[in-house]
């Protein structure tokens, strides 16, 4: 591409929003030598794909002015000597961390153990993701800049300038957030040379280096600041006292730092008259929302989705091109569920439409198109050879047929280049972790797994006979079909012949094949299967009568959307395990002055842990050595940093505030080990492999006790003809 920006004006390729504010830097900065753009953040937790959006936005404002023969410094500053505020609940150890409260996070000690600190954990985790995406800052360390007496001088005319500074941050204040004219104003914050801690009071400043502090840990000293390692700007000044070092010339912002009269606007008052730097050019960025987070990503980090996390099921140019192909300033949801098969869709045809396969609608279309295929690529270039296609889809069913082997998924392909694969690797990989972790909760109907040689399945003799004949008819033709809709013909031609209804002749081929009643459209599943593994699938299908029909749909496995369907006794049956658990331990939680650590004995080799909200109401004597009700299989939390394998059933007094009363529900007349069902129903045969209940779903069942029975749907909890009770509230909701 030509260096001249005038020319590049006109090249209908450089039509991206990146293009654009490349084009306004270089108006309004002028030629340089080089442009510097800036990204960074306070490691103070995990980086999550909030974070990210300012990363990749910086990262396709420097691909355009590259793109444009610029010369362009990427840096990314790590705000390492920020105060340790708050401990993460992600973190282990928390009643350590506690005590390090008002320390530089680069003094806070990884508990995980990992790096050398609890900063330098955070910054490693996203410094080793970042080349998965094909970004490659320069990371800027603040805690080794400060501690380095780096920013001395820039201090020192902070000092100097304290009442400009004053007046620049109360600018856009209105009356009554405003610093009067008697408020006592530092620019410079100090952590102690005694104790480390930011617990300190400026009580004097000598014009020059000197500045004179107290801490409360009783330390006083007049401190240097060109050899004293404690001495850091506050952010407000820091952000432009480092746009002037660095020579900044683009930073994006949130919108909360970017909306009119926020922190960008008083930083830039500072920047000018502080520090005599033009403030650079900026943009918004907007929120990330996130939308069908499954349970493995949430329940180690709540709520906080990380770079990595994403890649488990985005191929990196996936990612690359959601946010490429969306403005900066546009809130938008990174998804996990069924939309991550029309994002793949859509990334699919913007490649097609680069490579000419599919038609653009114009010009203009091809142009957009191809500009964002090329920042979505982590090297920025196309390939020579385009990428191997297979949709997503159709990926989750031959891995499922494949059970997980790429290599048997490439090899079933047939015809993928050495140069495809590395690529296709990466979506396979993808699509596995999906089919896995995501689709059990959104799309149930996609799980499957074929089943095992040797299983029989059972089916009406009708049925049976008709599977037959599929076997002796279809299947010896298999090869021959050029399309799956000629199979699927000759299923239904053998339907038409033996006067059976096409659909149950469909659905017990499911049967015989995954054990459910649908599944992938069955003539390319069958195709995709082929003909040696149907012979043994089908060959394996017995003909019984109605009554063993009966049994065998009495013990069959049923799918969470078919549970769903069931009535309410039935349903908690199917999907919760409430197993009779004697506490053996009682903890009080480090993090948490209301919870209880609580070790069981659930009748098992391994004892369990669950953490119980219950201090306020049960001493621990009152709980140690005593049976209660275990949710066995409720999906696992933490809770302040330690995990919680299960909750205890307890009941409130019936309409009052659940964190008001509270009566543990024991079971001290059960053994260790009983598993409870509602009245009349036995333990499922399938127990052993029942899913995880999420804590919403539980809540439905709407658990609740009458005349002093534990009780759903009017049918009472127990086993063996005994039934759980309680003493206290005798008509309440048990929570």
């Amino acid at each position: 591409m030509s260096n001249n920006n005038e020319n590049n004006k006109k090249d209908p390729l450089l039509c991206h929003w990146a293009d654009q504010m490349a084009d306004k830097i270089i108006r309004e900065k002028g030629d340089l030598d080089s442009y510097t753009c800036a990204s960074g953040i306070t490691p103070s937790g995990t980086v999550h794909l909030g974070n990210f959006r300012e990363i990749i936005t910086v990262d396709l404002v420097v691909r355009a002015l590259r793109d444009r023969g610029k010369k362009v410094r990427f840096i990314y500053s790590w705000d390492d000597y920020d105060v340790f505020r708050k401990v993460p609940a992600n973190m282990p150890n928390p009643e350590i961390l506690e005590k390090y409260l008002r320390y530089p996070i680069t003094e806070v000690p990884d508990t995980t153990k990992r790096n050398e600190n609890y900063a330098r954990h955070h910054e490693v985790d996203i410094e080793q993701q970042l080349p998965r995406v094909g970004i490659a800052p320069e990371f800027l360390y603040q805690a080794s800049r400060y501690r380095a007496n780096r920013y001395a001088e820039g201090m020192r005319k902070a000092m100097q300038n304290r009442d400009v500074i004053k007046a620049c941050l109360n600018e856009y204040r209105d009356d009554a957030h405003k610093m009067k004219d008697s408020d006592v104003y530092w620019p410079v914050a100090i952590f102690c040379g005694k104790c480390s801690k930011d617990t300190t009071e400026i009580t004097g400043y000598d014009g020059e280096y000197g500045i004179s502090y107290k801490c409360e840990c009783g330390n006083c000293e007049t401190a240097d600041i060109r050899t004293f390692k404690g001495a850091k700007l506050g952010w407000r000044v820091d952000w432009p006292m480092r746009w002037n070092e660095e020579k900044v010339v683009f930073e994006p912002g949130g919108k909360d730092h970017i909306s009119p009269g926020g922190s960008y606007d008083t930083a830039k008052l500072v920047s000018k008259k502080i520090y005599g730097w033009d403030a650079p050019i900026t943009m918004r960025y907007d929120f990330v929302n996130l939308k069908g987070v499954p349970g493995k990503m949430s329940s180690s980090k709540g709520k906080v989705i990380a770079l990595p996390d994403a890649l488990d099921v985005y191929q990196a140019e996936v990612l690359r091109y959601i946010f490429a192909g969306t403005r900066p300033n546009t809130e938008f949801a990174i998804s996990f569920d069924m939309d991550v098969l029309k994002v793949y869709e859509d990334y699919d045809k913007t490649e097609r439409i680069v490579y000419g396969i599919d038609k653009a609608k114009s010009e203009d279309h091809f142009n957009k198109e191809k500009r964002i295929y090329m920042l979505s690529q982590i090297d920025g270039k196309i390939p020579e050879t385009m990428p191997y296609q297979i949709t997503f889809r159709m990926l989750t069913t031959l891995l499922q047929i494949y059970s997980g082997d790429a290599d048997k998924v490439i090899a079933s392909l047939g015809d993928v280049k050495p140069e495809q694969e590395e690529r296709l690797r990466r979506r396979i990989a993808c699509a596995w972790f999906w089919i896995k972790h995501s689709a059990p909760d959104c799309a149930p109907e996609f799980c499957f797994e074929l089943r095992s040689e040797g299983s029989k399945t059972k089916l009406s003799i009708q049925m049976a006979d008709a599977i037959k004949r599929v076997k002796e008819q279809v299947l010896p033709k298999l090869s021959s079909f050029q399309t799956d809709k000629e199979c699927q013909e000759a299923i239904y031609a053998v339907a038409t012949e033996l006067g059976l209804d096409a659909k149950a002749l469909f659905t017990a081929l499911y049967q015989a094949l995954i054990a459910k009643e649908q599944g992938p459209r069955l003539g390319s599943f069958m195709r995709i299967i082929g003909q040696e593994r149907l012979e043994k699938l089908l060959g394996s299908v017995e003909g019984v009568s109605e009554e063993e029909l009966k049994k065998a749909a009495s013990e069959k496995k049923l799918t969470p959307a078919e549970i769903d369907k069931l009535p309410l006794a039935e349903r908690f049956s199917r999907r919760v395990i409430l197993k009779v658990s004697k506490i053996e331990k009682v903890e009080q939680h480090p993090g948490g002055s209301f919870l209880y650590i609580l070790t069981l004995n659930c009748g098992e080799e391994e004892p369990r842990q669950i953490v119980s909200s219950i201090v306020k109401f049960y001493k621990p004597e009152e709980l140690l050595n005593r049976n209660i009700v275990l949710v066995y299989n409720l999906k696992p939390a933490n809770f302040r940093g330690v995990r919680s394998n299960g909750m205890l059933l307890a009941v409130s007094e019936g309409g009052a505030d659940d964190h008001d009363t509270c009566e543990v529900i024991f079971a001290d007349d059960f053994e260790v080990g009983t598993i409870l069902e509602p009245e009349g129903f036995d333990v499922p045969a399938d127990v052993a492999e029942m899913c995880f209940v999420k804590p919403e779903k539980f809540a439905e069942m709407s658990l609740c006790t009458k005349d002093g029975f534990v009780e759903i749907d009017g049918k009472k909890i127990g086993a063996n003809g005994k039934f759980v009770s309680v003493e206290k509230y005798k008509n309440g909701a048990i929570h």
